[in-house]
């Protein structure tokens, strides 16, 4: 019987206990967890008096940042090139190109296209020139005795053609120094053979006719 009573108090301070500590927990203050919001704002769009940050300006780097590769200068020993000598590239001639298209319109293959194409026309004019008055004869074989103005052109300018596509290819691939000194050669040769057909085409004729070789 004492059993039973002790133990219907211990289940009664346990009930009394907890019941207290119930009620001192619902009256603390406890931390409120409120759900939080985001809000989306299209792309473009900034509210009125928003500062936005300025756009990232592009810093290229200066020849003062650093030592040149060949500081030695045009015509000097470069260690980077091997010990060889340095020369500047300012036409960018012996840069690889991207295209055959972008190698034609490179300004030096340009004009040197445009010298050739002139010194060609003079030359063919020249040589129809004396043929047309018998002072000179052709010996290109490519044109006959005595070719005609149309014959000329018809022969010349297709060789030309080719002849300029071959140098821009090598300008292609990086030897355009080689392709321009190559056709700057093959320039001065129409050169003089225009002026040694035009000094014959102002001469009276003779016995002795000299050779437009030309082309």
């Amino acid at each position: 019987m004492n059993r039973i009573l002790m133990a219907l108090s211990v289940m009664y301070f346990s009930a009394s206990v907890t019941q207290a500590q119930s009620e001192l927990t619902q009256n603390l203050p406890l931390a409120r967890i409120e759900s939080f919001q985001v809000i989306l704002t299209p792309a473009g769009t900034t509210q009125p008096g928003q500062l936005l940050p300025d756009n990232p300006i592009l810093v290229l780097p200066s020849l003062q940042d650093g030592p040149a590769p060949c500081p030695g200068g045009n015509g000097k020993s470069c260690a980077l090139l091997g010990g060889r000598a340095y020369f500047s590239d300012p036409f960018h001639m012996t840069e690889h190109d991207a295209s055959l298209k972008r190698a034609i319109r490179n300004p030096a293959m340009l004009v040197a296209f445009g010298l050739n194409l002139a010194a060609t026309v003079a030359d063919a004019e020249g040589t129809h020139a004396c043929l047309r008055v018998h002072t000179c004869s052709e010996a290109n074989p490519l044109f006959g005795s005595n070719p005609s103005r149309a014959r000329i052109y018809g022969t010349v300018i297709p060789i030309d053609l080719v002849a300029y596509a071959a140098f821009a290819m090598m300008k292609k691939q990086g030897r355009g120094n080689i392709a321009f000194g190559e056709l700057w050669g093959v320039t001065i040769a129409h050169t003089y053979f225009a002026s040694m057909a035009w000094s014959y085409a102002h001469v009276a004729p003779s016995t002795n006719m000299s050779s437009a070789k030309g082309q």
